[in-house]
């Protein structure tokens, strides 16, 4: 079998620097969050684009680097090889280590630094990818001549330099890998005066590329994300360096949740994101908030590995803001809210879910071998858990208080909310409803483990069309963060009460024709319905 013409090599064999360390934990830069997958996706992505599907592909980690299970099997499945390399080695020492490990001599290398994404990757072997202007970072020019490279050469932030040469941005191709270790070595591992070498035995050419994302920093992450986000959700979202406009063709939605960021009061208005404007375009009502350079809680749940004292930061703030939104009364009862929301819904969900499906809602189930109610049967048992209280007030509400919804500030140890309802009935916009609702929505995403679902980030098995067997690839501080959210109380609502966990299995079961267009997920939602009822039917 002869060698391929060129191998594809992350280089992620080196934890981030401290300021991502303080909002990710202690990651990879492949490993990164990145909306609702790792960076490393878009980057096999985009190296599998430009080469041909028989190149293999590789990706250094530190070897103290404790791979999740699952990231081990979507990056077997994507075709990557992972290859620990020791955590002190520097960039130029782990290429020389991993190629000798791949025995990589007789082909082509092709490099992509794993903090990087870039719009376009060259084809051909024997060039750097340059970039009109760097960062406030140290980062390597490319002195050329009509494309050919002279030479690479570092400069530090605070240098002054000819802002005629590019930067190199990240992406490195050699045709050779035994020349590439030779010029590496005598260069004592140092990676740029690697090239330098490299070029003194093969002419190497510059391609200029427009688009160029850079994860390494804190502020080049959330820039390159905010970039990242607009390019994947131009219809409905149109972010800025400062704003995000979100907008929709439903335009009493857009109005709603406008209004609501306008109505909240005072004491509301730290825990929520900046509303700036307003208004119609085209056919689309839209409004726009301050875009904020912070992580979601879906990301840092799934991705992260932060520590508990974050999270008790995190949960911390969760609780305040839950606390002024149930002691701000509505005008009206809690009940008018309450029925609208929790009431008879979930059952013409799920009516709809069976009619558009042909899945018979009456069918008993089986759960990890053991014999369950029908859905329709669930769901009439989950209300009969669910009080109504004639002379309870409505309450401040968020209305979709889940973990994509919420950001987390770090630097001042606050959420921020985003995206809120802004309405319970059709065509009425206001800030009220039943605040058991919103924790309902908390717990959906703490111990209902949506994100997890909605990352993929499961494994569902199924015996015919009745018969689930769940289970979640979680992250470590998983059960930790389910045991201490379980012992809070907000309100004098405990979050882990029959109640609660009733509303919370109730809207997996609610959820699913919202779904249609995802049958692999609403299977999930059924499964993971029968998961949580399952810990609620001694007490029904």
């Amino acid at each position: 079998m002869s060698a391929p013409s060129s191998i594809g090599l992350i280089t992620s064999g080196a934890f981030v620097n401290q300021e991502l360390v303080a909002e990710f934990g202690l990651l990879p830069p492949s490993f990164l969050p990145l909306g609702v997958g790792r960076l490393y996706d878009m980057q096999i992505d985009s190296l599998r684009k430009n080469s041909t599907e028989t190149s293999p592909l590789y990706m250094t980690v530190p070897e103290s680097f404790d791979v999740p299970a699952y990231d081990i099997q979507r990056l077997n499945e994507k075709g990557v090889t992972l290859l620990p390399v020791p955590d002190d080695m520097q960039l130029g020492e782990a290429l020389v280590y991993a190629i000798n490990v791949i025995n990589a001599y007789n082909t082509g290398v092709r490099i992509l630094h794993g903090d990087t994404v870039l719009g376009q990757i060259p084809s051909y072997l024997d060039v750097v990818s340059g970039h009109a202007e760097g960062d406030d970072y140290s980062w390597a020019a490319i002195k050329h001549s009509d494309n050919a490279i002279v030479s690479l050469e570092t400069f530090e932030a605070t240098s002054e330099q000819n802002s005629e040469n590019p930067v190199a941005c990240g992406y490195f191709a050699f045709s050779s890998g035994a020349e590439l270790v030779r010029a590496i070595s005598q260069a004592r591992g140092r990676f740029i005066d690697g090239i330098n070498n490299y070029l003194q035995r093969r002419p190497m050419k510059m391609e200029k590329i427009q688009d160029w994302y850079d994860f390494g920093h804190i502020q080049t992450y959330f820039r390159s994300r905010r970039l990242v986000t607009t390019a994947r959700a131009f219809n409905s979202l149109q972010i800025t360096h400062n704003t995000v406009r979100k907008l929709s063709a439903d335009t009493f939605k857009m109005k709603a949740e406008a209004e609501w960021f306008e109505s909240v009061p005072s004491k509301v208005q730290p825990y929520t994101a900046r509303l700036l404007d307003k208004g119609s375009q085209g056919q689309r009502a839209f409004y726009s908030t301050e875009y904020q350079y912070a992580p979601n809680l879906s990301e840092l749940y799934v991705f992260s590995t932060i520590g508990r004292v974050s999270w008790n930061k995190i949960l911390t703030s969760c609780a305040e803001f839950l606390e002024i939104c149930a002691t701000t009364p509505g005008d009206q009862p809690r009940d008018d809210y309450s029925r609208q929301l929790m009431g008879s819904k979930t059952v013409e969900r799920l009516e709809r879910f069976a009619k558009e499906t042909g899945f018979d809602i009456e069918h008993e189930l089986v759960y990890k071998g053991r014999k369950k109610p029908s859905l329709l049967e669930i769901s009439r048992r989950l209300e009969t858990m669910v009080s109504f209280d004639p002379a309870a007030s409505s309450t401040m509400m968020h209305g979709d208080f889940c973990f994509s919804n919420i950001l987390y500030n770090s630097r001042n140890s606050r959420i921020s909310v985003i995206d809120p309802r802004g309405y319970v009935f059709s065509e009425k916009c206001e800030i009220y409803g039943d605040f058991r609702y919103d924790i309902a929505k908390y717990s959906h995403s703490v111990d209902g483990l949506y994100d997890f679902i909605l990352a993929g980030r499961y494994n569902l098995k199924q015996d015919g069309l009745y018969n689930f067997d769940l289970n979640f690839d979680t992250s470590s501080h998983c059960q930790w963060l389910q045991d201490a959210f379980s012992e809070m109380t907000i309100a004098g609502v405990s979050v882990s009460s029959a109640e609660i966990r009733a509303i919370t299995t109730s809207l997996f079961i609610s959820m699913l024709p919202l779904h249609s267009d995802r049958p692999d997920r609403q299977k999930a939602f059924i499964a993971n319905a029968l998961r949580l009822y399952s810990t609620l039917e001694g007490k029904i």
